[in-house]
């Protein structure tokens, strides 16, 4: 039986891990922290009780390659699903729009709703609707050195359809703002979101804790298909022969049965074990912030299970009963400020868009990620490795690898994939 060594337990890791035990690769998965997830996990709040994520994470139909995932580890009935799309948004005076897809078929729902959402003027509508029906005919070349907000600029798009929709969307996928992002990345987004099929735009939102609905039951199916997974132990040097890795030394142990490697950890951890020159790769990664601000309310009002927020730095809420969570993307502004001063900005937003006042809250909580995502910039452009490297028995996952796609979920999973399926060819 092959064996394979994974560096790793985050969501890549644990893709690659839990197709190759399956695969009959015997695997072990080497985590440095006594958790699994990377950045995907939740935990209890020792101050009240709750299991909390450390950030909401959004899904969509299009994400086929997670779907793919949830059902080969039997964790799909964790997750809730919209049979069409619908999001609500509220502006700064208390108003609510929808963009509401339930009505006809595809893709004519998709227009109608985009005609009954009020928050746009008959001509950003137009412009709106032209921009999406233009979309497949566009030529990707044609958008590898602008940014996405001087592509909406070209195609007409209006200040208020910016900000209303086209900022939030690309905040909220990319994880920056429309002048720093990629417009040729922002563009395969909207492929997968409005070209593949109704379900491909619905929103998937886990109905438990990221533990519970995903690391868990991944977990739980590697170590079924006879994976081992080590927990708490830092690989600190990898050594290479002849273009070939040989041993791994971890802070408590060293490892040479293995006949390939997989690294699943981001890029600047990725350096400090093997150096980029033995990797031939030549690309710097930029990091962008967020914030998750969880509060725990005496009564709440809202509604529905998630909000946007139109023209505001908060750009999500997600209501759990009397626990909602806020999240900012883009937040680097933010990162250096206290925690007191981030609750005094959420909160001076808060009182604009809901009835929620200061006196509701009974306990609230910040979690930063300073480091959640890269921001996908027009320079990072063809400079992503792929799986495959230069060392013969060494393949990369993670979602800053060539997967196409930005810092997302789906890609941190189709890179997992794509690294176990390297190893599967090579046997």
């Amino acid at each position: 039986m092959k064996r394979c060594l994974i560096i790793g337990g985050g969501l890549s890791g644990l893709t690659a891990a839990s197709i190759l035990s399956y695969k009959n690769i015997n695997v072990t998965l080497i985590e440095s922290s006594p958790k699994l997830g990377g950045r995907t996990y939740s935990f209890t709040d020792k101050d009240t009780g709750t299991e909390i994520d450390n950030g909401q994470h959004i899904m969509m139909g299009c994400y086929k390659e997670t779907l793919k995932l949830l059902n080969l580890i039997g964790a799909q009935n964790n997750f809730d699903y919209q049979k069409n799309l619908y999001l609500k948004f509220i502006d700064r005076n208390k108003n609510h729009f929808q963009l509401n897809a339930s009505s006809s078929f595809y893709p004519f729902n998709l227009l109608f709703a985009v005609k009954n959402y009020d928050a746009l003027d008959l001509n950003d509508k137009l412009t709106f609707i032209l921009f999406l029906l233009k979309l497949p005919f566009v030529s990707k070349s044609s958008l590898r050195k602008i940014s996405v907000k001087q592509w909406l600029d070209k195609e007409n798009q209006s200040s208020n359809t910016i900000n209303s929709f086209w900022e939030i969307l690309c905040v909220g996928a990319l994880n920056t703002n429309s002048a720093k992002a990629s417009a040729l990345v922002f563009y395969e987004i909207l492929m997968q979101i409005f070209f593949k099929g109704n379900f491909a735009t619905t929103i998937i939102l886990p109905k438990y804790g990221l533990n519970e609905s995903i690391i868990n039951p991944a977990s739980s199916f590697i170590a079924k298909n006879g994976g081992e997974i080590i927990f708490s132990e830092t690989v600190k040097e990898v050594v290479i022969k002849n273009k070939k890795i040989v041993e791994i030394k971890s802070d408590e142990n060293n490892y040479n049965e293995f006949d390939y490697v997989i690294s699943a950890i981001p890029l600047h951890a990725l350096g400090k074990i093997i150096h980029k020159e033995n990797l031939e790769i030549d690309i710097e990664l930029n990091y962008s912030t967020i914030l998750n601000i969880h509060i725990w309310l005496d009564k709440n009002n809202l509604q529905e299970k998630f909000y946007g927020l139109l023209n505001s730095p908060l750009h999500w809420i997600f209501v759990k009963e009397k626990h909602i969570n806020i999240v900012i993307s883009d937040a680097d502004y933010l990162a250096e400020k206290s925690k007191e001063e981030i609750y005094e900005f959420v909160m001076d937003e808060l009182i604009q868009y809901t009835s929620i006042v200061r006196d509701d809250i009974k306990q609230y909580k910040i979690i930063k990620e300073k480091r959640a995502t890269f921001v996908p910039a027009i320079t990072t452009l063809g400079k992503r490795p792929n799986s495959k490297t230069s060392i013969r028995n060494l393949f990369l996952a993670g979602d800053w690898t060539n997967t196409g796609l930005p810092s997302t979920i789906e890609s941190a999973v189709k890179s997992g994939r794509i690294a176990a399926e390297q190893v599967l060819s090579e046997n």
